[in-house]
């Protein structure tokens, strides 16, 4: 994730409008940030520009479930979401 500064997340759940994912820090709402991602087993990178939502703590350890709504995406981007997400895994 990047906004300021570089931060890496663990995406929890992705579909063609939007993310669901997990920070060591509360994610500021309304503000444009640019995830990049590759989905496992691909070289292929991802960048969607979104914005979060929602931001809050979860757990004892200090991690943060962010929702965010994305607001540029490839069609090419969208695309490799749908097949990742309703491709059966190998």
């Amino acid at each position: 994730m990047q906004g300021k500064h570089a931060q890496p997340t663990q995406i929890i759940d992705i579909s063609r409008m939007g993310v669901a994912f997990v920070s060591d820090h509360a994610m500021p709402t309304d503000e444009q940030l640019l995830l990049n991602f590759c989905f496992p087993g691909s070289a292929i990178r991802n960048e969607i520009t979104l914005t979060v939502v929602n931001s809050s703590a979860v757990g004892s350890h200090g991690r943060f479930r962010n929702g965010a709504r994305f607001i540029a995406i490839s069609e090419a981007c969208a695309d490799r979401i749908v097949d990742y997400v309703t491709t059966a895994p190998a």
